[in-house]
């Protein structure tokens, strides 16, 4: 069975070696995008045999949205359902929200129908908060 694996909680760092090791993987796989390790984050990450091979993080809005924020699966690990198990994942720790939001890039057609299978639609949102050459998408009542 698949276990991810919280590393780090609103601010609280729970298993520091590997958030260490999170956010170096992450400045390589989405160098130049900036960075997302701020308090108000989740992140889990899924190690097999000591490698970060998939992470996730979600972000908590003030206004009681959850954001999906990077989800990565390395390579080989790719096609084995991660992304799915990762957006069920962030859906149950989004469980007080009202809504949750995501995007993807317009060409990443994979993601784009793991968020549709979870329920996600797409969305205009009146900032486009990404970018203008993404996808954005939506899940209420969840």
């Amino acid at each position: 069975m698949v276990r991810f694996r919280k590393i780090f909680c609103q601010g609280r760092v729970i298993n520091d070696g590997l958030y260490r090791r999170l956010m170096d993987l992450d400045n390589e796989v989405f160098y130049g995008c900036g960075n997302e390790f701020k308090d108000n984050r989740d992140w889990w990450v899924l190690v097999d045999k000591n490698k970060i091979i998939a992470y996730c993080g979600c972000l908590y809005s003030s206004d009681n949205i959850c954001i999906f924020v990077r989800a990565w699966v390395h390579k080989p690990y790719r096609g084995k359902g991660l992304q799915k198990k990762m957006i069920d994942l962030r859906l149950r720790a989004a469980k007080e929200c009202c809504a949750v939001i995501t995007y993807t890039l317009a060409n990443n057609y994979a993601s784009a129908n793991s968020l549709i299978s979870k329920g996600f639609r797409l969305y205009e949102p009146s900032y486009k908060w990404a970018g203008a050459d993404v996808l954005y998408f939506k899940k209420l009542n969840f």
